[in-house]
């Protein structure tokens, strides 16, 4: 059965118990109706025979105070003969007993009293024959009355009787249809929604039941349908996911070693740069015999040794990050890192560059406690990267990269600022992302592009020891300011 019908039969049934109601109460109603309009007619006799009665009465009294021929007479018995024909024109049979009446009204019209009075004794004869007819009449009246008075009361008794029982009958009925409709409807819905939060769920083997109202039916035929269909496009994705992440692993994993290669091209470059520069000036020195030649070449000794040991430590740290990790346990110690004394060594390494020579390096530190707690060869990389990427981004000649430290609160800062090539918002929004570059040189045709991983690796650094970098530029050709907060040792 469809839902469609089964909801007519419903609303067929309602509507056929109402009808029952509505019959049952006119039926009620329509005997009431005859039974007042019995007693009403009844009632308009008995108020007649009592209006009667008196004009009869006072007529008989007047005819046996010896007034027989008085007017009065005449017209109490004339009133009393027009009430009594309206009262009895529908009855044939007791009309006939009034002709004693209507002849003494006329013998009293038409004869003289002068000359030949009625006889009195007829006269009280013929109107108590009336009177004792009224009588009568009046007792069948009262008893019609209250034979009606009893049928109505019995008929509305079981008019309210049979109503009540064929409401209560409805009620029930409508109640057990709406029980009934709602199950019929709501138990599919329920089943329904409970398939729809399983699909939901990603369980997309759940199927319903058919049977049932045939829309149902068919929204669960069609539910399926969807299941099945869900079900064989997850499978062919998992097995998609699964096939493309096998290639993104390998894909990683040759990120990972183009990453390694990138990072020791652009870190290792810096100290290859700083050796290969004190290495051609001692040699210079030595060549020429300067009296100073021996002790600079001590000197570029020591730096290239140092610059050495420090390829090797940033091999290693890239290693640790190509690898999510940290690096060896003792490069993960931590000390007391004066940041002033990071900047004093880094100016000096940089300022023996021959390449950037030309340039000016100002430094300015201010206060005490510029310390921090960290790896110092790190936080050396780190300032080297921003201070030689400064030194690039301006003119050879007027070019001016200036170092500031400064102590906020429990923060320690530290500034390089150039009056290069500067940024666009663009830039600054890629700025620290890996391989992303935007050479800031000024003759950026001489220039060799970078590998755009050394930002990369100091912001990974500077977060690695609790702090914060940020990039600030006014825009191209107003030079460019990075800003390195780490927490105060």
């Amino acid at each position: 059965m469809t839902l469609a019908r089964r909801m007519l039969i419903a609303t067929s049934l309602l509507v056929l118990n109402l009808l029952v109601v509505s019959s049952v109460a006119w039926w009620g109603l329509n005997g009431l109706g005859r039974e007042v309009d019995v007693a009403l007619n009844e009632y308009r006799k008995l108020k007649a025979v009592y209006e009667i009665g008196p004009n009869l009465a006072r007529a008989r009294a007047m005819i046996e105070s010896g007034e027989p021929a008085d007017p009065r007479v005449y017209r109490e018995l004339q009133n009393a003969s027009v009430k009594l024909s309206l009262l009895l024109r529908d009855d044939e049979l007791e009309a006939g007993k009034m002709t004693l009446l209507k002849d003494l009204l006329r013998w009293i019209a038409e004869n003289d009293y002068d000359i030949k009075p009625p006889s009195p004794d007829h006269q009280i004869l013929v109107i108590n024959s009336v009177i004792g007819f009224l009588a009568k009449l009046g007792t069948q009246s009262s008893a019609i009355i209250e034979e009606a008075q009893r049928t109505a009361t019995a008929r509305r008794q079981a008019t309210i009787l049979i109503v009540g029982l064929v409401s209560a009958s409805v009620t029930l009925a409508a109640f057990a249809v709406a029980v009934w409709q709602y199950r019929s409807v709501m138990r599919p819905l329920g089943t329904l929604r409970s398939g729809v939060k399983t699909i939901a769920q990603g369980q997309f083997s759940k199927r319903l039941d058919t049977a049932g109202d045939r829309e149902f039916a068919e929204l669960a035929h069609d539910f399926n349908q969807m299941a099945a269909e869900l079900d064989e496009l997850y499978r062919e994705l998992e097995a998609k996911v699964a096939a493309k992440s096998k290639e993104l692993v390998r894909s990683e994993r040759l990120a990972s070693v183009g990453f390694l290669a990138a990072g020791v091209a652009h870190e290792i470059n810096n100290p290859l740069g700083i050796m290969s520069g004190y290495a051609e000036l001692s040699l210079r020195k030595l060549k020429n015999k300067a009296p100073d030649a021996g002790e600079h070449a001590v000197r570029s000794l020591e730096i290239i040794l140092d610059e050495a040991m420090r390829c090797k430590r940033i091999i290693q740290k890239l290693l640790s990050l190509v690898r999510g990790g940290g690096g060896p346990a003792g490069e993960e110690v931590r000390e007391k890192v004066s940041i002033g004394q990071v900047v004093s060594d880094v100016a000096e390494i940089v300022q023996g560059l021959p390449r950037y020579r030309a340039r000016k390096i100002e430094t300015e530190t201010s206060g005490d406690g510029l310390a921090v707690m960290g790896r110092e060869t790190e936080l050396k990389q780190v300032l080297l990267n921003l201070v030689i990427n400064a030194l690039e981004a301006t003119d050879p000649k007027k070019g001016v990269v200036k170092i500031a430290t400064t102590r906020q609160g429990d923060r320690v800062n530290l500034a390089v600022a150039d009056n290069g090539k500067g940024m666009n918002q663009d830039t600054l929004d890629h700025i620290f992302e890996p391989f992303f570059t935007n050479k800031r040189g000024v003759t950026e045709s001489n220039e060799e592009r970078g590998t755009g991983l050394g930002l990369s690796i100091t912001h990974a650094i500077v977060q690695q020891h609790g702090g914060r970098i940020h990039a600030h530029s006014a825009g191209p050709g107003k030079g460019s300011r990075f800003t390195v907060e780490l927490p105060a040792a």
